[in-house]
């Protein structure tokens, strides 16, 4: 299950009356003393509040009902977890947040870690089972904080088409539909449908660090097919993916090109696992964290390959290890 790890994603439940939360923030040891911390709503990426870090903690109250799923950004890093109301404890070096929604939680994610390590399945079963215990989650926690987190992770774990996504949210809470990540599975599903297999490219631009400008289209419908790999340092499937293109690309050697597109990703963090990997393919890296490419190809979870043929038409997308194998020894005959 290669996006189980990066699906676990954070939204605002709307409140029409609000209630005491207090959130308490301990560190393992005093480095981030005197820092500034981000609550954040993951959903629409506001700034909730914000804390100084004092004695290794630091604390933030405020209203709600239902409660939200939120991400607190310290150090520089995410940690995501259910503000909800009462006390919530989040314990910065043991990784996870106690109340009874983040309790609820936990034991949900250690359920489903047991079918991602089920070896007896295959990996279409595997995501199959994953994306019926999201739906059943949402099912039974539609009216909490929980509900909305797995009802829009159900949305873009799985592809839907747009009209199949509007049935859904029209039997959902009638606050989901303002949730701007079930606009986001809306518009991912129309990007699908444009560049779907048989679709010609749709070119996108990036700025380089050098001020250049990138486009795809300096690399896709030159006469060969070329292999794209949307992919971030920090994923790491997308980091296993690796190899198995380097070995496909010494197997065949000329017959195809490989590009990279480094998304969702800090820039310097790219150029440090292009060197740790030992990528000798051109890797297009912006000025900023992208999500455009990804935008523009309705594409939910990392590593995603697309491969497209020598004039630019998409022959297949979504393939990894021996299904792309598979396809590529295809395309050689």
């Amino acid at each position: 299950m290669k996006r189980f790890a990066f699906i676990f994603t954070a939204l605002l439940l709307l409140a029409s009356c609000s209630k005491g939360y207090k959130v308490t923030v301990t560190f393992p040891d005093d480095s981030n003393n005197g820092e500034t911390v981000f609550l954040t709503n993951y959903d629409t990426g506001d700034t909730i509040a914000t804390a100084t870090v004092e004695n290794n903690a630091c604390t933030f109250e405020g209203k709600t009902d239902k409660g939200f799923f939120a991400r607190l950004y310290a150090g520089g890093n995410p940690y995501g977890f259910i503000v909800e109301p009462g006390d919530v404890k989040l314990d910065i070096a043991a990784g996870n947040a106690v109340s009874p929604l983040n309790d609820k939680m936990a034991a949900w994610s250690k359920e489903m870690q047991k079918i991602a390590d089920d070896t007896t399945l295959t990996d279409a079963e595997n995501e199959a089972r994953y994306a019926d215990e999201l739906l059943k989650f949402y099912q039974e926690n539609k009216d909490n904080a929980i509900g909305p987190w797995a009802f829009c992770n159900y949305l873009m774990y799985k592809e839907f088409s747009e009209e199949e996504i509007d049935a859904l949210v029209k039997d959902a809470p009638v606050e989901y539909a303002q949730l701007k990540r079930v606009e986001k599975a809306k518009n991912a599903a129309r990007q699908l449908k444009v560049t779907a297999e048989g679709q010609k490219f749709t070119d996108f631009e990036v700025p380089a660090a050098d001020g250049a400008v990138q486009k795809l289209s300096d690399f896709v419908g030159k006469g060969k097919i070329t292999v794209v790999d949307f992919w971030a340092s920090w994923c790491p499937p997308c980091r296993a993916e690796i190899p198995k293109l380097q070995a496909l690309k010494a197997k065949y050697g000329d017959k195809f090109d490989v590009l990279g597109v480094a998304v969702w990703d800090n820039p310097d963090d790219t150029r440090k696992a292009i060197e740790e990997l030992n990528i000798t393919w051109p890797v297009i890296v912006g000025t900023h964290k992208l999500t455009e490419p990804t935008d523009l190809y309705g594409i939910k979870g990392i590593p995603h390959i697309i491969v497209f043929g020598p004039d630019g038409t998409i022959l297949s997308r979504g393939l990894t290890g021996d299904d792309l194998a598979n396809k590529l020894a295809e395309l050689q005959k």
